[in-house]
């Protein structure tokens, strides 16, 4: 039996005898590519050859692509794990001509090595073909020996097109019959056999042929250079020669599979059992080459993806008994099977694995809670009958216990049940804009108006013993605490509060002051604030990093401010800040938006003091000496009799109750991220510091450079070249509205198409190729109508956004009609709408090319209805 490794090279050495250069695999994180999530076909990085904007010194190529289809139009993750075929991760083989062999050599080397080489028996195997492809009709017969009858012909599945415009050709597939024995009466069957999603019969490789050009007015015409690009999934060609009959059970999952039966102690299922074990190989197959190749788990984009992704996974492991942390464990069998081929893997072990487990760890603290509340509820509905899982429940699993919405459908749908998303949503909102108006915690910070003041220890220590002095449902009071209280711009400190004797912890999520009162706000880990004893000895706990960056975020606001006055002037005077562990903000009084070149200075001279490394001096000081010193006195701050003066290297002098760093080289690097003007002289700037801002520099360093490569320009020619193709733009926006003015027929050729309806004029089209403006001049030529004229004029183009203007001449609207009321019927008849103010013109938007006609027969019914009424 050959291994999937023999398998993989002996497609590759096949392609390299015959003159093909063999090619890396691209990444799976796209790079100069925005329009996808991740790489999912072995085309993406030729996309510019077959474009025609690039070139490679080959003309031949073979590779073995990584691909990810999870998230976007290709998402198969929803169905991983239910079959024996469906999978976020795959390998694609591929075999490539750019303007070199074309059909003749593409069908007779995939014939030859599928038979000869890899040995399958050709008497199983079909050839597909678009039905217009008379010409490999004819070769697969004379190439192959493959019986006529075997070669079938299909419509829309055997024709590739990259988009509405572009290249675009026939494909041919080889399908294999996995049954028993042949039987073509079964394989020519439209509901059972080839191209029908029949587990019995499928693709093991497709042949595209790029040989025309789609126009935008949907014609073909020839390519001057045609194409050949194929795939073929390495893990349903090792189903086939390894003779098993799913992806999951060759050798590249099977050692993943085993690992995990070692782990659960839960003996794999090949049936629908199975799920979990396939699910959790799939995705951490998916998860390692992700993040290997430069992704993270994270809120948005790709990097959402993959934290859904990553959920999914560990729910599945914790219900196969696993309540730790444990994907991380499956990377070493995973670098065993493929590792050989993909050296990434093994070069970024260590942080695929910590990246693993940090994630799962994070996600595993509010699983429990939410899938044993889940299960509650799904009890609850099955007793009373009912089929979907409230809006309420899902709010309060993920306000609760933050349990990820999606994860909640999910796990409906894998129920039979429906999750009430909507309500959620509107849940949801509700409850941001409460927050945004109450405040996050609902606790009355003025009851602790009489409490003895908090004796603050955070300026020399994250760590302190206290005693209780209050306990609420949702916060805590100490007699001391290393906690700094929210003000100054700078965040609350978050940490722990645990009893001395173990009775109870506190997470503390902020800190407030009311007065001379530290309140810490959270939630109870372990205990009530009942049972809280007052006088209880607790150890007070500061997240020391978190402190770390609010530190060095803090003292570079003061740098930014004396910078500020430096390129501006002392004029530059604050107005607000905002100092988190993310990043700082800060506000200032400023005419006019900062030139690039004063930003690019502010933010110069900011990291040259940092590099200088003065030290931070604070002493304590009666606010009058501190004014004589000519400290300035921090935006919205209140002072008593004796003030904190932060110096630093002398240069800035300001008054400040905040934590900073011991010198000025701990900030690291200070990185401008944001300037904005955000009210009446008031400019906003944004910035990072420490690894944040080396982070964001580096990637903005990476761009430079790959738009350099992508432009073919100096970095320093950048701009003039953007210049140059801004005006190319420019230029040819106006030719193509030129061009679009004279494709589309005059007012004239039009007005003479109207119909009468009971006295009123009527012209309900189509225009093909207008857009909302050029529609709109038509509808300005109805309203210069002195007799009863109705005008609607639909235009269906690219995408599935319909342009809709409806307009009335002005001896209707005279009669009380709006053309309001014509556009809702005819967008609405298309799944849109619209609308306007003004009587004798609105617009609107179909979301259905195929509705046109309906939507004009609704123009016409329309104003049928307006005249009887």
């Amino acid at each position: 039996m050959k291994t999937s490794s023999e398998i993989r090279q002996s497609f590759i050495d096949f392609f390299v005898e015959r003159g093909h250069t063999a090619v890396e695999s691209a990444p799976v994180v796209p790079h100069g590519d925005p329009t996808l999530l991740f790489t999912n076909a072995g085309m993406n990085q030729f996309k510019d050859v077959f474009l025609g904007t690039g070139t490679r010194p080959y003309t031949r190529a073979v590779d073995t692509q990584k691909c990810i289809r999870a998230g976007g139009k290709h998402n198969d993750l929803d169905d991983v794990g239910k079959d024996g075929y469906h999978q976020t991760f795959f390998e694609m083989l591929g075999n490539w001509s750019f303007g070199d062999y074309f059909k003749e050599d593409a069908i007779k080397w995939a014939w030859e090595l599928m038979t000869e080489v890899w040995g399958i028996d050709p008497v199983r195997l079909y050839a597909t073909v678009h039905h217009t492809d008379d010409e490999a009709a004819e070769l697969w017969p004379q190439l192959t020996g493959i019986p006529p009858e075997r070669v079938l012909r299909f419509g829309k599945d055997n024709f590739w097109e990259m988009g509405a415009t572009g290249p675009c050709g026939p494909c041919s597939e080889i399908h294999i019959d996995r049954g028993e024995t042949p039987d073509h009466a079964l394989a020519i069957d439209p509901k059972r056999g080839v191209n029908s999603g029949s587990e019995r019969f499928i693709e093991l490789w497709n042949l595209v042929f790029m040989q025309s050009e789609r126009l935008a007015d949907g014609s073909l015409k020839p390519l001057p250079a045609k194409h050949v690009d194929t795939g073929a999934g390495l893990e349903r060609v090792c189903q086939v020669l390894q003779n098993v009959h799913s992806n999951y059970d060759t050798d590249l999952f099977r050692g993943l599979i085993e690992a995990i039966e070692a782990r659960t102690k839960v003996k794999y299922d090949p049936g629908p059992k199975g799920l979990p074990h396939r699910a959790i190989a799939d995705h951490v197959r998916c998860l390692s080459f992700a993040i290997a190749d430069g992704a993270d788990p994270g809120n948005t984009g790709r990097n959402y993806v993959l934290r859904r992704i990553l959920r999914r996974a560990s729910r599945f492991l914790h219900g196969l008994g696993v309540n730790e942390p444990a994907l991380a464990e499956f990377v070493p069998p995973l670098i065993a099977i493929m590792g050989e081929t993909f050296g990434e893997l093994a070069g970024r072990r260590e942080h695929i694995e910590r990246i693993l487990s940090k994630e799962e760890e994070q996600f595993l603290k509010t699983l429990d809670r939410g899938v044993k509340h889940f299960a509650e509820e799904r009890e609850r509905l099955e007793q009373s009958g009912k089929q979907t899982v409230p809006a309420e429940t899902v709010f309060f699993l993920y306000d609760t216990h933050g349990f990820p919405p999606d994860l909640t459908e999910q796990m409906a749908e894998e129920a039979g049940l429906k999750a009430d998303m909507a309500g959620f949503a509107r849940l949801e909102e509700e409850t941001k804009e409460k927050n945004r108006q109450r405040g996050k915690f609902q606790v009355d910070l003025s009851t602790y108006a009489g409490v003895e003041p908090t004796v603050f220890r955070g300026y020399e220590t994250t760590t302190a013993e206290g005693k209780l002095l209050r306990a609420g449902p949702q916060e805590l009071v100490l007699d001391r605490t290393p906690f700094y209280a929210e003000s100054g711009g700078q965040v609350g400190d978050t940490g722990t509060i645990a009893a001395q004797d173990g009775s109870f912890e506190f997470e503390v999520l902020d800190t407030q002051k009311q007065g001379q009162v530290f309140v810490h706000l959270g939630h109870w880990v372990k205990g009530d604030p009942e049972a809280a004893q007052v006088g209880t000895p607790v150890l007070a706990l500061v997240d020391a990093a978190r402190r770390d960056a609010i530190r060095r975020n803090h003292t570079a606001t003061h740098l930014l401010h004396w910078a500020l006055h430096e390129v501006l002037s002392d004029k530059a005077t604050q107005a607000g800040s905002e100092v988190s562990p993310t990043r700082l903000r800060f506000d200032f009084n400023w005419a006019k938006r900062l030139a690039p070149e004063e930003l690019a200075e502010v933010e110069r001279l900011v990291n040259a003091k940092i590099c200088e490394n003065d030290p931070v001096i604070t002493e304590e000081l009666p606010i009058a000496e501190a004014r004589e010193r000519g400290a300035i006195a921090m935006f919205g701050e209140k002072y008593g009799e004796r003030v904190r003066v932060l110096d630093v290297g002398g240069y800035s002098v300001e008054l400040c109750g905040g934590t900073h760093v011991n010198r000025a080289g701990d900030i690291g690097a200070f990185k401008i991220v944001q300037e904005a003007n955000v009210g009446e002289g008031l400019i906003r700037v944004a910035a990072l510091t420490g690894a944040h801002a080396a982070a964001r520099s580096y990637a903005d360093s990476r761009l430079v450079s790959q738009l350099g490569h992508e432009l073919k320009v100096p970095a320093e020619q950048l701009l003039e070249r953007l210049h140059a193709m801004q005006d190319e733009i420019k230029e040819l926006k106006r030719k193509a509205k030129e061009a679009l003015a004279l494709s589309l027929p005059s007012w004239d050729e039009l007005k003479g198409r109207a119909q009468q309806v009971d006295g009123v004029s009527l012209l309900a089209v189509e225009v093909p190729g207008a857009d909302a403006n050029a529609l709109r001049q038509f509808g300005d030529n109805v309203q210069k109508q002195s007799a009863p004229f109705v005008g609607v004029f639909v235009a269906a183009g690219e995408g599935d956004k319909v342009p809709v203007v409806a307009a009335l001449s002005q001896a209707l609207v005279d009669r009380g009609w709006h053309s309001r009321d014509l556009v809702q019927a005819v967008a609405g008849a298309m799944g849109g709408g619209g609308g306007g103010k003004k009587p004798g013109l609105c617009s609107g938007s179909g979301k259905d090319p195929s509705k046109v006609p309906a939507a004009l027969a609704a123009a016409e019914a329309a104003v049928r209805a307006k005249l009887s009424s």
